[in-house]
Order: structure tokens, then C-alpha cells, then sequence
């Protein structure tokens, strides 16, 4: 009787294990020869890549910056004073003339009291000392007088002795002679006593000028000590917006101290921070776009400070257009000041790590957008978000601009 012989179960797992490892050997020599596995990969879409182009470039610098009031004023308390009342706050427009703030200061306002009394007194000093100078006159011109009668009939006197003598000899000459003398005499008293008059009327106007000076310094002494009570009322000194104003009533202020900061808004001006390497390439007259937020508005620049301070040179930019929506003193700012204009360059989008006028290395992507190469390129001049490119790079080019400080050490890398 014939048996069914069957193949053993171990034979067919050995089949399908060799089968397996040769599909697996096949895979692997697959991968082998189409995966370039010694390539450092990177993501495409975490890249940042830009073409490279001919055409005109403009060369601009951009800066950040306020916009600040070319008609300012800071108003300074005059007087030492507490602060009594507070008639304007910070936003709120003034106009020239109007009461800002209110001090008070009893000792100013009785120093001025005391003032305006040692002046009346002064001045009715004068009055009083002017009237005993003219009764002191009046009696010269008495004395004066009398002096000139006294004179003149000594005069009559000796004409009638003459014409005695003369006609029937009756004067003794001793006689004669004395009344001769006394004429001399009370000839030369007159003289003294006109003279004495003259002198004294000369005196008095130097007497009373000196009185008459200390009553103007008292007066001026009183024009100061009011100046320093009108000062404890603080006014603006002009049209505008309170920028500034931080007191509190009962404050005490000292002479000098800072009361409130007044701005023209219909009158700004940009002031812009360029850094040191770029503010050499500035120029006056060079055309400006300042960006407000709310609108942009032309201008020029008008001024550059030759001083550098923390890496930066301040440029100030004349507005030359009209004022966008809500433009007002310390709003933060960007301009972009333009430089130049290249004709017919090429150029490409400005690289994390690229600097005008070096030589820098670059990863040009492949036609077949599979893998880039590390390149060296020579840049040139450089702009707000464009540089220019003269060697290394052809139009149409396209490179990627992220850091790639993490494989700089490898030639090529591909892209996933």
C-alpha cells in the first residue's frame, strides 16, 4: 500500500527567509545607488531664497527716530514756591499768555510788601528834604538881599559925602575915608553872598539828584520783589500742546526747576539715528521718506551731527510734505533716506550675514532645485533690503539667503 509522502515544514521557511533577505539586499543596493546619504540635508521650507536680478538699484539707509517740535519750550519756575494749583496737564493745548501752574511764597509776596513801604518812605524823604533845601535857599536869598541894600545905600551915602566935600568941604577926610571902607566892604559881602546863593542853588540839584537816585533804587528793589510774585503765577510763553507736566499740588519747586515742556505739532521735524558705518554716505539736500504708522510724508535731510554716540549719528530731516493723521512730537518713527541710484546691476536680496564691499560665501541653487553649492561672491554697495552684486552670481541665480552658519563646512548640501 502506497504512502502520501508530504515536504518536510522547515523547507518552506527556509525558502521564504531567502526570498525576503533578497528582496532586502535588492532595497538596500536600491538606496545605495540612487540616496546620496553623504550630503548634509536641509529643509526647503524653512529657507529663505531669493533670485538674483539686473536692473536699477536704489541705494538707501534707513533709521529709526522720533518726531520732535522745531518750536519748543521749556517753561523753568522763576521763584522758589510750593505748588498751589495746577491749570493745565500734559495733552492739553495752551495758548501764550495762559496761567499753566500757580505757586505761592508769603515771604515773596511780604518782601514785596516791605519793598513798596521803603519806597513811599523814600520818597516822602524827598519831599521833605526837597522843602528844606528851597527854605534853606530862601534864606540865602534873604541874607543875599539884604547884603545888595546894605551895599547900595553905603553907595548913596558916600555920593552924598562927595558931592559935600566937592561943594563945601563938610566930610572930614577921615570921615570920607571910613565911609569909603564900608562901601568896599559891604560891596565884597555882596559879592560873598551872591556867590554863597549861586553855590547853594547849584547844591541842591546834586542834593536832590542823590535822593532822587535812592528813590529809583527803592523803586527797582519793588519792580523785583513784584516780578518775583507775578513769577509765582506761571503762563506759557507761547501757542502749542503741554508735552510735559508731572507736578502734584503742594510740590515744592526751586528757582530753576522744571515746570512743563510746550510744543508747536504744526511744526516737526524727524530725528533720525543712522549707524556710524552708513552716516558717512549721507549728504544735506538728500531726499527722505519718513513712515509714520498712519501715512508717510516726504522730507529732506537738513542737518547731520558730526558726533557718534553709541554707534549711531544723529540726522535730522526737514518735512517738506504734508503731516499724516495723528503726527505729533516724540511718535516713534522710520526713515529711509535715499543715497544713490545704480544703473543696470545686477543685485539680490540682502543675506542674513552679507555686508557691502566683502567677499562672502553663498549657496547657489542647482537647475535641478535638488542640491546647492557653496559659492564666493563679491558684493558692493548695499541698501535698506537689496545688495549688489559684482562677481560670483549671474541673473537668474537663486541662492539662499538664511544663516547657513550651520554647515559652512560642507560644499554642497541637499535640499528636502
Amino acid at each position: 500500500m502506497d504512502r502520501v509522502r508530504t515536504k518536510p515544514r522547515t523547507t518552506n521557511k527556509r525558502i521564504v527567509g531567502v526570498s525576503l533577505s533578497a528582496v532586502i539586499a535588492a532595497v538596500l543596493l536600491w538606496l545605495f545607488f540612487t540616496v546620496d546619504m553623504g550630503t548634509r540635508r536641509v529643509d526647503r521650507s524653512s529657507l529663505r531664497l531669493d533670485t538674483v536680478q539686473r536692473g536699477d538699484m536704489d541705494i538707501e539707509v534707513s533709521g529709526n527716530g522720533v518726531l520732535l517740535s522745531s518750536s519748543m519750550q521749556w517753561i523753568a519756575s522763576q521763584v522758589e514756591g510750593r505748588v498751589s494749583a495746577v491749570h493745565k496737564r500734559a495733552g492739553e493745548s495752551v495758548t501764550e499768555g495762559q496761567v499753566v501752574v500757580e505757586l505761592s511764597n508769603p515771604e515773596l509776596v511780604n518782601a514785596a510788601e516791605e519793598a513798596l513801604s521803603a519806597l513811599e518812605g523814600a520818597r516822602a524823604d524827598l519831599v521833605s528834604y526837597g522843602v528844606d533845601l528851597e527854605n534853606q535857599i530862601l534864606n540865602q536869598k534873604s541874607v543875599a538881599l539884604r547884603a545888595r541894600f546894605a551895599y547900595e545905600s553905603a553907595l548913596l551915602k558916600l555920593d552924598a559925602e562927595t558931592q559935600l566935600r566937592e561943594t563945601a568941604s563938610l566930610i572930614a577926610d577921615i570921615d570920607y575915608r571910613r565911609t569909603q571902607l564900608e562901601v568896599e566892604q559891604l560891596r565884597a559881602s555882596q559879592l560873598i553872598e551872591n556867590e554863597r546863593l549861586e553855590k547853594s542853588q547849584a547844591n541842591i540839584v546834586t542834593q536832590l539828584a542823590a535822593r532822587e537816585a535812592k528813590v529809583k533804587q527803592f523803586s527797582k528793589a519793588l519792580d523785583r520783589a513784584r516780578g518775583k510774585v507775578d513769577a509765582l503765577t506761571v503762563r506759557a510763553g507761547m501757542d502749542g500742546v503741554v508735552q510735559q507736566m508731572d507736578l502734584e499740588i503742594g510740590q515744592r519747586l526751586s528757582a530753576g526747576g522744571q515746570i512743563a515742556k510746550i510744543a508747536r505739532q504744526d511744526q516737526l521735524y524727524a530725528e533720525l539715528k543712522i549707524l556710524a558705518r552708513r552716516a558717512g554716505e549721507i549728504a544735506q539736500g538728500q531726499g527722505v521718506v519718513v513712515d509714520t504708522r498712519d501715512g508717510v510724508v516726504p522730507g529732506i535731510v537738513s542737518r547731520i551731527d558730526p558726533a557718534v554716540s553709541e554707534g549711531t549719528v544723529v540726522v535730522d530731516v526737514e518735512l517738506t510734505g504734508p503731516l499724516p493723521r495723528g503726527a505729533r512730537p516724540e511718535l516713534q518713527v522710520e526713515g529711509t533716506i535715499s543715497i544713490a541710484k545704480l544703473r543696470d546691476t545686477l543685485m539680490v536680496a540682502k543675506p542674513s550675514y552679507g555686508r557691502a564691499g566683502s567677499d562672502i560665501s553663498l549657496y547657489r541653487i542647482g537647475e535641478d532645485s535638488s542640491y546647492a553649492e557653496r559659492t564666493s561672491v563679491k558684493t558692493g554697495r548695499s541698501s535698506v533690503k537689496k545688495i549688489q552684486i559684482l562677481d560670483g552670481l549671474a541673473a537668474g541665480d537663486q541662492i539662499i539667503l538664511s544663516d547657513s552658519s550651520d554647515w559652512q563646512k560642507h560644499a554642497r548640501i541637499l535640499l528636502d
